[in-house]
Formats: C-alpha cells, sequence, structure tokens
C-alpha cells in the first residue's frame, strides 16, 4: 500500500473516531494538555506562540489563549498574516503522531510547509489525545516532525 493510501485510511478511521468524543471528554482532556504547555511555554520564556482553532475532536487550546494573553504573550494563529512575527512555539494539531514527532495532518499541507520554513529555533509542539499516538506512521519527504508530542 502506498504511503499516500494508508494515511487515507488512517484519517478516515481516527476522524471517525474523533466525531465521537464526548465535548465533556474533549474538555477534560484539553486541561491535561493545556497544563503540559503552559509550564513549556513558561519554560522558553516565549513571547509569542501559535496556536490553531480546534475542531471537533482536536485538543481544545481556548484556556491556553487565554492564560498566554494573561502572561502578556501573543498569540497567532495560521490565518494571521505573521509577516516579521517571529512565533518562539507553535503547536500543531494532528490527526495522529509517533512519540517519535512524526505527524499525520488533515491532508492539505499547510502545516507541513509552514514548518519547512520556520527557523530550526522554533519549538514545535504536536498536541493530541493518547488514542492518536501510533507506533508508526507514513511518512514522505515533505513531513515535518515535530519537536515534542503532548497528550491529554
Amino acid at each position: 500500500m502506498a504511503a499516500t493510501e494508508s494515511k487515507a485510511v488512517l484519517r478516515r478511521r481516527l476522524r471517525e473516531w474523533r466525531r465521537a468524543l464526548s465535548s465533556d471528554d474533549i474538555t477534560a482532556r484539553s486541561q491535561t494538555i493545556v497544563e503540559q504547555l503552559k509550564a513549556l511555554i513558561a519554560q522558553r520564556d516565549a513571547h509569542v506562540v501559535m496556536l490553531y482553532s480546534a475542531i471537533h475532536g482536536e485538543p481544545d487550546l481556548s484556556r491556553l489563549a487565554a492564560w498566554c494573553w494573561s502572561n502578556a504573550i501573543s498569540v497567532v494563529v495560521p490565518e494571521d498574516d505573521l509577516g516579521s512575527i517571529q512565533v518562539d512555539v507553535v503547536v500543531a494539531p494532528g490527526v495522529a503522531f509517533t512519540a517519535a514527532g512524526d505527524r499525520l495532518g488533515q491532508g492539505g499541507g499547510w502545516y507541513d510547509r509552514f514548518l519547512a520554513a520556520i527557523p530550526s529555533s522554533v519549538l514545535i509542539v504536536g498536541v493530541c489525545f493518547e488514542e492518536q499516538v501510533l507506533g508508526s506512521l507514513p511518512v514522505e519527504d515533505h513531513d515535518v516532525r515535530v519537536h515534542r508530542v503532548i497528550v491529554g
């Protein structure tokens, strides 16, 4: 099976799983991720953090965004025009990850293109729920690894 076919099968299976998650479960599990991200962002002394707008089934980072703002940390999202803004930490969602940092995204390639173009000093953190951490993923040359995976 080609890597793209394997990716399509995994995406379909994990998207179905995500759709079945209850909002309460997402909220509770997201809080675990948010607490770990707060500690990491504080440790890095980050000034600008890129978050994402969650869709159903993805970790909800709205509490992290509020914490950042209350601590004078700027928050940007992929939809923003970053111009010359230097991001310190990028928090990336994914359909699946491996412990080593391989990431399976939604399939559009936006994050892979963006992550390939940022300075190596930027910390890239993948976030997901434990069922989304797999032993291996089909990887292609253009796929960009995250530096760390935080699981809730």
